[in-house]
């Protein structure tokens, strides 16, 4: 059985455990389910979700490992640097840029050159005359973020704050409660999805591990407007698009790669460009869109309840 086979039958062995044992009880004292009862389960099969996730994670980091060992030995140990994943070997730390805190200097690594590195520059025009908060990365091999890289997303204000964060793959993101309010926080974003189940003010629910490159949407089951969107990097090198449009990653290797623009407010566009020792030039035509209504997490409207 697969690696990944094996961990999903993994995952519904222990959801139907947890239920099971969280609705047993004993013949004498059979009553139906009250409301905490119900809610009891709730919470159990949330960490148990959370359990499966780091699981998860923890498996497909072990698989990169496999495989970059794999292609080691079979090139009879020496390794070169186009069959090396971009930025930092799994495992070396990674440095986690801040939300909308991306530098212009390229992703912070600690493992040793890879070879030839180059810088991407570039322009971004949007036909509605400003870009707006956009970002450019290589979509590429995956790099596994630290295990302590950990981001925080609190409920504020019946907000998500900040509502828009860029984190690499493997990245932990924390969601607190810091509002007076109750808050279901939930994703079902194929790949990142996950429900953090009723959390109260104060509740600091366990991390979620980001483990699928790309837009990851996430709202409230109970405010309708609550919204962040998370943008899961596959590797170090990406950086936030400045207020005139331009933008810059360097250190990039040379050779062939896949560049990528996306916003929360732009249609996302990819195209192939190809650095050299001198560098490489980019130019995107970004077109706005707005976001279209969501489902809860149930996959139906919201109901009439919606603060």
């Amino acid at each position: 059985m697969r690696h990944g086979s094996h961990s999903i039958f993994l995952s519904g062995v222990l959801v139907a455990g947890v239920a099971r044992a969280a609705l047993a009880v004993p013949a004498a004292e059979s009553r139906a389910p009250t409301a905490a009862d119900l809610a009891r389960i709730e919470a159990d099969l949330s960490r148990v979700q959370q359990d499966i996730r780091e699981q998860r994670q923890l498996i497909f980091q072990l698989m990169q490992m496999h495989d970059a060992l794999l292609k080691y030995l079979q090139m009879g140990g020496a390794a070169t640097p186009n069959s090396l994943p971009l930025g930092s070997p799994p495992s070396a730390a990674t440095s986690v840029v801040a939300p909308g805190k991306a530098t212009e200097a390229g992703p912070s690594t600690t493992g040793p050159a890879l070879g030839t590195r180059a810088a991407i520059t570039g322009k971004v025009r949007s036909n509605a005359g400003s870009v707006g908060e956009a970002y450019v990365y290589l979509d590429g091999p995956k790099t596994i973020a630290a295990r302590s890289a950990t981001v925080e997303i609190k409920q504020l204000a019946r907000q998500f704050v900040p509502t828009v964060s860029v984190v690499q793959v493997g990245t932990r993101v924390l969601f607190p409660n810091q509002d007076k309010v109750f808050h279901n926080v939930f994703s079902r974003t194929p790949g990142d999805a996950f429900d953090l189940g009723p959390l109260k003010a104060g509740d600091r629910p366990s991390p979620v591990v980001m483990l699928k490159p790309g837009h990851v949407e996430v709202f409230c089951n109970i405010h309708s407007k609550m919204r962040a969107d998370i943008l899961v990097v596959p590797n170090g090198y990406w950086t936030r698009v400045r207020p005139d449009g331009s933008f810059q990653i360097s250190g990039v290797p040379v050779g062939s790669h896949r560049l990528v623009l996306w916003g929360p407010t732009i249609s996302p566009v990819a195209q192939r460009i190809d650095v050299t020792a001198g560098g490489a030039t980019a130019t995107f035509s970004a077109d706005g869109v707005v976001p279209r209504p969501h489902l809860n997490k149930d996959g139906g409207a919201y109901g009439s309840y919606d603060e």
